[in-house]
């Protein structure tokens, strides 16, 4: 009798889809998650769509934009099909140069209407944590980077950016409004010739890479890193990969870009096999990459291997992407921003060990995404900002400040909420009419007044600033939430702030609160 083969196990059907609008492209990535929730992709689709350029030169999308996104939409739609996956299992998502069209929320109803899946805008804490995630990948791979002061810097389609790492940890981080195709349609005017174009585009780059070199002049730099779509895309020709990185030689990258450079974009597009849209913006980021390089003295810069679009969309993909790592590291961005304003470290760092312990264990209460942890630390951190304009209405002014304040790797959204955070940190109360709350969904809302309650309790268990109070248990009894302290014989100071301060934790959660010594 002979041995039958045994058939091989089938693979499991795709199961999810996600298309990512990008700045000269949309992309389409179907593939699956494992157990661990990391997404892998099976198959990738990419279709060009001159999104950039329409919004820094025109501000705004095209008509003919956006019919043309409805039809790669419609196409993508119907690959989606051929695999067996139905819409609710798509994902989209949009540039973070998006919101810089003044039209783009009627571009972001019309992909709605022609996917059927609400589009999430990527903004710029977004990207911001998207490029620290790459970094940190390729810190891993390469310990001769993760052991140095290495300096990694991303040149975007609207932005650069520049994140120092010392020892694998983030030690410094800045924005700038310099990318590819902002540079480049900041100087194109129909009069001039490439030649003239050219010399302006490079004094447009000269400005701002002087202005980030001088933000680093007093730092140590003993590795360059250089992150982006363009410049990885580059990296294969001018060097072979080791350890995760291309290693380029900067005479080597000067000279591909003069040569590119002089290519028309028939030329341009035949030379590097990629659509129009996309080799717009290949020279204006070598070039900037090439000026940062030579700017910092750099003879030598390490690139990461692989597709920098295709790992953005993975990671957008991947579930926890905001590791332990990586939230110690927005902690220490919003410590580095309390610094800056001159507030108490030593009071900020014990309330929002407070708040840390309070949201934990009255998790059952709140029913909050773990996320807002998170949120609730970096308010407790930075609550008492505005202390540096004035005293008098402190909680207002700290509004205002974090409003206007970037912080390393919190969106937009996760921003505002901070800054909510600590406008109700004392104890006036929102008000339905009050600005940036009345803008929030009734869902946001309850978030706010949920976190807000707990970061008052957690202020006033340090009301005298001199840490007092070293720990606490809660205890929760009837109607009242007993929280035993210990480190202070007389709590009576915190429990008048308590008493004062603490009406919306009644009204939200149910609980009159009472210290007692433990």
């Amino acid at each position: 009798m002979s041995d039958a083969a045994t058939p091989a196990t089938p693979l499991p059907p795709p199961e999810h889809a996600v298309i990512y609008v990008g700045a000269a492209s949309v992309t389409l990535v179907i593939g699956r998650k494992d157990e661990q929730g990391q997404f892998s992709g099976i198959e990738s689709l990419d279709r060009p769509l001159p999104v950039a350029r329409d919004i820094f030169r025109a501000r705004s999308i095209t008509r003919g934009t956006v019919d043309q996104a409805a039809a790669i939409l419609r196409d993508y739609l119907q690959t989606m099909r051929e695999y067996g996956i139905p819409s609710s299992q798509l994902r989209l998502f949009t540039s973070n140069i998006l919101a810089e069209a003044a039209n783009h929320e009627i571009f972001l109803n019309r992909l709605q209407v022609h996917s059927g899946v609400i589009p999430s805008l990527i903004d710029d804490g977004n990207m911001t944590r998207l490029v620290y995630q790459i970094a940190q990948r390729l810190l891993l791979k390469n310990p001769m980077l993760a052991k140095g002061s290495t300096f990694v810097s991303h040149i975007g389609p609207g932005n650069t950016r520049a994140i120092y790492f010392q020892q694998g940890r983030l030690a410094a981080y800045s924005n700038y409004r310099l990318g590819i195709f902002r540079a480049r349609e900041a100087v194109a005017t129909p009069d001039d010739e490439a030649p003239q174009q050219m010399l302006h585009l490079e004094e447009h780059i000269r400005g701002v890479v002087d202005h980030l070199a001088q933000d680093y002049s007093g730092v140590k730099i003993d590795h360059h890193v250089a992150i982006g779509a363009e410049i990885q895309s580059i990296a294969p020709r001018l060097g072979k990969a080791r350890q995760g990185a291309h290693r380029v030689v900067e005479d080597d990258l000067s000279h591909l870009t003069d040569k590119l450079a002089r290519l028309n974009p028939d030329e341009l597009v035949r030379e590097l096999h990629v659509h129009y849209t996309g080799a717009e913006g290949i020279v204006p980021a070598l070039q900037t990459n090439l000026a940062l390089a030579r700017r910092f003295g750099d003879e030598t810069i390490w690139v990461p291997e692989g597709d920098f679009q295709l790992e953005l969309i993975l990671d957008l993909m991947t579930s926890g992407s905001r590791t332990a790592i990586f939230q110690e590291e927005v902690m220490q961005a919003a410590c580095e921003i309390g610094l800056r304003y001159k507030t108490d470290r030593k009071h900020a760092d014990h309330v929002a060990s407070f708040a840390r312990q309070l949201f934990r264990e009255l998790q059952h209460l709140h029913n909050l995404d773990p996320k807002y942890e998170l949120i609730l630390r970096v308010a407790a951190t930075v609550h008492e900002v505005g202390m540096f304009i004035s005293p008098r209405e402190h909680h207002k002014h700290s509004l205002y400040v974090l409003l206007n304040t970037e912080i390393f790797g919190l969106s937009s959204s996760d921003r505002e909420m901070v800054a909510l955070l600590t406008r109700y940190h004392r104890r006036y109360n929102p008000e339905p009419n009050h600005p940036h709350f009345s803008d929030l969904t009734r869902e946001e809302r309850m978030i706010v007044l949920k976190l807000a309650a707990l970061l008052r309790l957690a202020d006033s268990l340090d009301r005298s600033h001199a840490q007092r109070i070293k720990s606490i248990q809660l205890r929760p009894e009837g109607s009242r939430l007993i929280v035993l302290t210990q480190g202070a014989d007389d709590t009576t100071v915190e429990q008048i702030a308590i008493d004062s301060k603490c009406d919306l934790f009644r009204e939200i959660y149910g609980y009159d609160i009472l210290l007692a010594k433990s």
